[in-house]
């Protein structure tokens, strides 16, 4: 989510760093900031807040400058503000770095330091690197770059500058996008093709644990071993309709293919690798607070309702404390009810949804406990909770919900964990921690299995009316996949939980009406095969989203989509996958539209 731009060449650096900010906007921030080299030093502006309002207020005869680097960040560790805003600089000011990604060893490596004598001022990871740079630095960059990458593990993309490299960025990626952009007379590196557009004419995108040395000549680039990489930039053609889509035919296909990378920044934001704690800087509640409670409410809207509905019962599985869904148009928690033992949870993409935010501040003068799980930041609904969950989506510009719906859920789930935590349930992560560290590869793995979902769409897409069905924790996911077809098909798709299908839904199964069966693990699966066999006993059209080693659900269904095999509490983050891809393909199969679908808004301000 965070953007990266660096600039080095004849002309001035900072026009070229707030355009490229400019041109990265797109991706969501909280902050913004530059640093450009100037008569042997480095000099850094940076703040909170949109590069339309910071720019105008920087000296620009103080930055005048040919090599700079400039950042969009979207807080991970730390919350927004002056200190924590990239770039990120050593003590003495002889390095400073801008960064994408997150640094898994960042608290080994800062108490490391921190015992070698040296004084962190940031509450970032970022603070890391250019303390590890400039500590290792002995004039050779490829050597310092290679000393960082052997101490630093998770996934990033890095630029730096050093103040006796002049006119040199030193750029290196071990899992986020870095490209570099090759210029006449000047060079740029960014992690976004559009913030090259219009200055470079030829690219070279660095691949994994690849360094590379930029000058305004040009660029080496180096494997994490040190020898030389050859490789031909390519030409560069950009088309801002396709490539602000990042190549794809719809927003909505490009943001369900964002998710591995969006659930892999979360997964290591979240999670203390040192001491096997969840991380959530700005929950606001101390332990005492969250050991006090005795209810959690969450409430929400649509799909954030729907997530809410996981989260509740995540709740109460692991944290052993009584929750419950509520839609944000129905709370109407009493006040004698309430109190400070009460915690409400605001779940929300926008963080404007009016029946939301209503319920926050009935809740808040009730005398509850708040806090918002939101896409948002610089929202109504983050302004009133106390406490805030940042679920690190990024902007969702299709309509329908998609990946902002799997950070939710991995975002409750890890509030659940931090509530069983604060409880005395102190082990609470353990069984977790395997899942957590293969779901975005298993989403990658689902986002794959796209051709199987094709499949179905080319069996469905005439019906006029679909079941989804799905027991324990992907209840939500059948609701919400059910919503998702709705939403950008126009087919009217219901959502239940399984067990209750033959209290009035069972009527209207038939072979024109496909119903979708997420089977689930464990006890919940054996009960679903049981209610697929319901349907199947009345000749009605079963498609099975079904874990890789479930030996029994092939058997019994009509079409198979399978998915990686996680945990029960993990395994619905990928499960909703297959349901996302074959609402979308079912629409383009029907000439839908499919970003902006009928009657629909993206944040709904009225009640």
């Amino acid at each position: 989510m965070c953007g990266i731009i660096g600039y080095t060449g004849e002309g001035e650096a900072l026009p070229v760093l707030v355009e490229g900010i400019r041109l990265l906007s797109y991706r969501g921030y909280d902050s913004a900031g530059v640093a450009v080299e100037r008569d042997g030093a480095l000099v850094v502006e940076k703040d909170k807040g949109r590069i339309e309002d910071l720019a105008p207020s920087w000296d620009r005869t103080r930055l005048a400058g040919r090599t700079g680097i400039g950042h969009t960040r979207w807080a991970t560790h730390g919350r927004p503000s002056r200190v924590n805003a990239h770039p990120q600089s050593d003590a003495a000011g002889d390095v400073v770095v801008v960064h994408n990604g997150v640094l898994d060893n960042d608290i080994a490596l800062r108490e490391e330091l921190a015992a070698a004598g040296v004084g962190f001022v940031s509450e970032t990871d970022t603070e890391v690197f250019a303390h590890l740079f400039a500590r290792t630095f002995r004039g050779d960059p490829v050597a310092t770059a290679r000393g960082v990458l052997a101490r630093c593990h998770g996934r990033f993309a890095l630029l730096f500058l050093h103040r006796r490299l002049p006119g040199t960025l030193v750029a290196v990626r071990r899992g986020s996008p870095l490209l570099v952009g090759l210029g006449r007379g000047e060079c740029l590196v960014a992690s976004d093709v559009r913030a090259l557009a219009g200055r470079a004419d030829r690219v070279l995108e660095l691949e994994e644990d690849e360094i590379a040395v930029v000058t305004p000549a040009g660029a080496t680039v180096h494997a994490a071993d040190g020898r030389r990489v050859t490789r031909e930039p390519k030409a560069l053609r950009y088309d801002e309709a396709s490539l602000g889509r990042g190549g794809f035919p719809h927003w909505t296909l490009k943001e369900i293919h964002e998710q591995p990378e969006r659930l892999a920044d979360l997964v290591a934001a979240r999670i203390d690798p040192v001491h096997g704690r969840v991380r959530l800087d700005e929950l606001a509640l101390s332990d005492a607070d969250l050991a006090s409670l005795d209810r959690v409410d969450l409430v929400g809207s649509g799909t954030a309702s729907y997530a809410a509905m996981f989260g509740a019962r995540a709740i109460e599985a692991l944290a052993g404390l009584p929750a419950r869904m509520v839609p944000g148009s129905e709370y109407d928690a009493l006040p004698e009810t309430l109190g400070p033992r009460r915690l409400v949870v605001a779940v929300s993409q926008s963080g404007e949804t009016a029946d939301t935010h209503a319920a926050v501040e009935a809740a808040k003068a009730a005398g509850a406990r708040t806090v918002g799980v939101l896409n948002a930041r610089a929202s109504r609904i983050a302004r009133s909770v106390e406490g805030f969950v940042d679920i690190h989506a990024g902007p969702e510009i299709g309509v329908a919900s998609t990946k902002v719906y799997t950070s939710m859920l991995l975002s409750l789930l890890l509030l659940a964990v931090r509530i069983a935590e604060a409880r005395g349930r102190r082990g609470a992560l353990m069984p977790l921690r395997p899942g957590l560290d293969a779901l975005p590869d298993a989403v990658r793995r689902a986002v794959a299995g796209a051709p199987a979902v094709k499949d179905v769409a080319r069996e469905v897409h005439r019906a006029q009316n679909m079941l989804y069905l799905g027991r324990g924790p992907d209840h939500a996911t059948a609701v919400e996949g059910a919503l998702k077809m709705k939403e950008i098909s126009y087919i009217h798709a219901e959502g239940y939980a399984a067990g209750e299908m033959k209290h009035g839904p069972i009527a209207l199964v038939s072979w024109d009406v496909p119903t979708v069966a997420v089977m689930g693990h464990g006890e919940h699966r054996t009960r679903m095969l049981s209610n697929v066999r319901e349907v199947k006993a009345r000749d009605g059209l079963v498609i099975a989203v079904a874990a890789e080693d479930d030996a029994d659900s092939p058997k019994v269904s009509d079409l198979l989509v399978q998915v990686p095999t996680l945990h029960p509490w993990i395994a619905p983050i990928v499960h909703v996958v297959p349901l996302q891809l074959l609402a979308y393909e079912v629409a383009k199969r029907r000439g839908c539209d499919i970003d902006q679908p009928r009657n629909l808004a993206k944040s709904v301000t009225v009640q």
